[in-house]
């Protein structure tokens, strides 16, 4: 499932990993739409589209809305066992993360205490990972049979690749284990010092 420009429109198209058939147009609307992310058991997709948060369910292929705030949504992201739905709001003046509750969404708890975006979630569901003030943030969260969420500590800094286009939704990702992180890393140049050549510097000792 990808997201490609069609007349200055970005629609969601799919296609088979193997590349065996050609790209099927999924949802085609006249907004924006950007995949977020794909259920566990392969029957939602969670995908941005204007501001608000949509699903696109499988393999009947159709759409409806999931969250609208009056604000700006993004970044939406299932938790692994299904249950509920961590994404980033700028309804407070700044981005936040926050989570609901899926299928329906009841409720919203707000994880990031300073400022956040990006949340993923860990392969064991007991943690929230976020970027934060160009650092890696972790808060440890319940999501059994309610949810709850403890206080976000910093894990280490961060320099990431700025965000120059709606087209770019992350710039990093975390494996299952929650241990390794892959982050798409601006890369500053190297101070350099000033420095002069001496050519033909022998001559005088000749003389």
């Amino acid at each position: 499932l990808f997201a490609s420009s069609r007349q200055q429109v970005f629609k969601l198209y799919m296609r088979n990993a193997d590349g065996a058939q050609e790209e099927t147009l999924v949802v085609p609307t006249d907004t924006d739409s950007f995949p977020n992310d794909w259920s566990r058991d392969g029957k939602h997709v969670l995908y941005g589209r204007g501001r608000d948060l949509w699903l696109l369910t499988l393999p009947e292929l159709t759409s409806s809305l999931f969250l609208k705030a009056p604000a700006t949504l993004k970044n939406g992201q299932f938790s692994p066992n299904g249950k509920w739905v961590a994404y980033a709001s700028n309804e407070s003046g700044k981005w936040e993360v926050y989570v609901t509750s899926f299928p329906a969404a009841r409720g919203e708890w707000r994880v990031s205490t300073g400022g956040g975006e990006q949340p993923r979630w860990a392969g064991n569901g007991r943690e929230i990972f976020f970027l934060a003030d160009g650092k890696i943030m972790a808060a440890p969260v319940s999501t059994e049979a309610a949810f709850d969420h403890g206080t976000p500590v910093a894990l280490f800094d961060v320099n990431p690749r700025e965000i120059l286009a709606a087209s770019e939704q992350i710039v990093y990702d975390v494996d299952r284990s929650g241990q390794r992180f892959l982050i798409n890393t601006q890369v500053r140049k190297a101070e350099t010092q000033r420095f002069s050549i001496v050519l033909n510097w022998d001559a005088g000792l000749k003389k």
